[in-house]
């Protein structure tokens, strides 16, 4: 024998209610998961952004201590006297030790510690890049 089970107009109501909350719920939580996402993606672009404008102002400053070295070439070919003529001639913020040059690059909490090794003065290439370093100082925070 076969039963039949009669659902009344109360229960499709009731079971219309659930599927409605359900899918409010659903697209609460998607909404919130896009949000989320939406934030971290501009911060990850806004540090993107960043560290290639610390790079950019690296190389600009690369650039300019190639302008030096092209400069002093001219005037000598050797060694040690190229080098004492770039230590007198350095441009403001860079520092020289041996045959290396350091300089770096600030932006906000981010530093770009840059160092190249000044070649011999005959070869085609002037400098060979030795370090590229960014470091990221996060602020301390107190904890009560």
């Amino acid at each position: 024998m076969k039963r039949k089970i009669a659902l009344g107009p109360g229960a499709a109501s009731l079971i219309l209610i659930v599927v409605m909350l359900s899918l409010s719920m659903l697209s609460m939580l998607m909404q919130i998961g896009s949000r989320n996402d939406y934030s971290l993606a501009s911060r990850s672009a806004q540090m993107t952004s960043k560290v290639y404008e610390l790079s950019s102002d690296a190389e600009r400053r690369l650039a300019k201590l190639d302008t030096v070295l092209v400069r002093l070439r001219k005037e000598t070919q050797d060694k040690d006297e190229y080098l004492e003529l770039l230590e007198k001639n350095l441009p403001e913020g860079f520092e020289i030790l041996n045959d290396e040059v350091t300089w770096k690059a600030l932006l906000g909490n981010r530093t770009l510690t840059c160092t190249v090794r000044i070649l011999p003065p005959g070869g085609k290439n002037r400098t060979e890049w030795i370090a590229h370093k960014l470091v990221v100082e996060e602020p301390e925070e107190e904890f009560e």
